[in-house]
């Protein structure tokens, strides 16, 4: 039986004391800032998965000492190991905060609720007051669990993550520049380079994208443990799933099938702040799933794992005008570097692109279009800047129905992860 998020009620009980009304709004804040909302959804009670909990309405205590228990390892069922990375950003007093303001919102079903009348002053002879009421009990399905994430993320088009706010336009001096030959090595000194100038600057966007941290070498001249790469995969499976496969919705997106050499790049500039992604920050982290040989370890898992026969396709089938324009756009613009059915060069950090979700690469080449993913390849920045948005689309759309070779494919769509069963 694949693993339940149902919770479990730790065996730790914490006594919580929570004030009354002044802390909703600090309780709405850290729920944002704390990145809960990234997967509860806003309110607590649209989670972006049918396997998340909705947190609205849940007993305060309860959702407390599930917090409690997670962080401290007590509790190590359903998504405690995803919530493990976001659980070390958040101090207990910051949980009771988040446990009270999720408390006082209605369920699904549920009208919010009214304010109680004051009560009474106690009589002055009264030296005790009285027994407070008990606690409801607590709900058995829930726990809270903050953003698990995602993982990794391939290049230019990887994981998923929030809209970054929009960046400075390029210079206008960037836009006339003549097209670069493709992919030129950078200048010696380039590798020394201690910080890229301002971002959008032609001279930023190229130091973002050919900068190599440390990390990135290390990483890649190191022999990759599946084994272990599997426990540090346990999670980025909350987001990408244990299939690795992602969502057709774009929301993530497949890692399945990924250049080791572009999961190892992206990963590494999430963690070093060169790809804005805050969804993934707190589970990229090194704090959170270790060093250059954890990276090594759970790219060297994520290579066995099969890709999705069935991804989420774009709207325009085989043998429509659309289709077909799709294809012309593809072969004068992106085979260069993505191959002719979107396979990409792995020598280079070009990702492969055939198979993956059309709305995650509509998203990735949307931001890397209008200069808003900083990690962007800046030839190919100059290469899309004239697409319109149907253009976009119906090059994606062409892409993402370019599958793999059949060795790389899951036998079906309903295949599941025994590593995760």
């Amino acid at each position: 039986m694949r693993k339940s998020t149902l919770f479990l009620l730790g065996a730790a009980t914490a006594s919580i004391v929570l004030s009354a009304g002044a802390q909703a709004q600090d309780g709405a804040a850290l729920y944002a800032q704390k990145t809960c909302i990234a997967c509860h959804g806003a309110g607590g009670n649209k989670p972006i998965l049918p396997t998340y909990p909705r947190l609205a309405g849940q007993n305060a205590e309860y959702l407390y000492n599930q917090m409690v228990d997670i962080k401290s390892g007590a509790r190590n069922n359903g998504q405690a190991a995803a919530m493990k990375g976001v659980m070390h950003l958040v101090n207990e007093g910051e949980m009771k905060v988040i446990s009270e303001w999720l408390a006082t919102l209605p369920g699904v079903g549920a009208a919010a609720p009214v304010a109680a009348a004051p009560e009474p002053a106690p009589a002055p002879e009264a030296a005790a007051e009285p027994a407070p009421a008990p606690e409801p009990a607590p709900a058995p399905e829930a726990a809270a669990e903050p953003v698990p994430a995602p993982e990794p993320a391939p290049a230019p088009e990887a994981a998923a993550e929030p809209a970054p706010a929009p960046e400075p336009a390029p210079a206008p001096e960037a836009a006339a520049e003549p097209a670069p030959a493709p992919e030129p090595a950078p200048a010696p000194e380039a590798a020394a380079e201690p910080a890229p100038a301002p971002e959008g600057s032609a001279q930023g966007d190229q130091v973002a994208w050919d900068v190599h941290s440390g990390e990135i070498d290390a990483a890649l001249n190191l022999e990759g443990n599946k084994e272990d790469g599997r426990d540090v995969y346990e999670v980025c499976s909350a987001c990408h799933l244990p299939e690795g496969w992602g969502t057709e919705d774009g929301t993530f997106p497949q890692l399945a099938g990924q250049h080791r050499k572009v999961l190892i790049k992206q990963l590494s500039d999430i963690r070093a702040k060169n790809r804005d992604n805050p969804t993934m920050y707190p589970f990229a982290l090194p704090e959170s799933i270790g060093d250059a040989q954890a990276l090594a370890d759970v790219v060297a898992y994520i290579e066995t794992i099969p890709m999705n026969p069935k991804p989420g396709y774009g709207p325009w089938e085989p043998g429509t005008p659309e289709y077909a324009k799709g294809e012309q756009l593809y072969k004068d613009n992106c085979t260069r570097c993505h191959g002719d059915a979107g396979e990409g060069i792995p020598e280079k950090f070009y990702p492969r692109i055939g198979g993956q979700h059309y709305k995650y690469i509509v998203r990735q080449f949307e931001w890397i279009r209008d200069g808003k993913r900083r990690n962007a390849n800046p030839d190919m920045v100059k290469q899309i800047q004239e697409f319109s948005d149907q253009d976009m689309k119906m090059v994606i759309n062409w892409v993402s129905r370019q599958l793999p070779p059949k060795e790389l494919l899951a036998p079906s769509p309903d295949w599941l992860n025994p590593d995760f069963e």
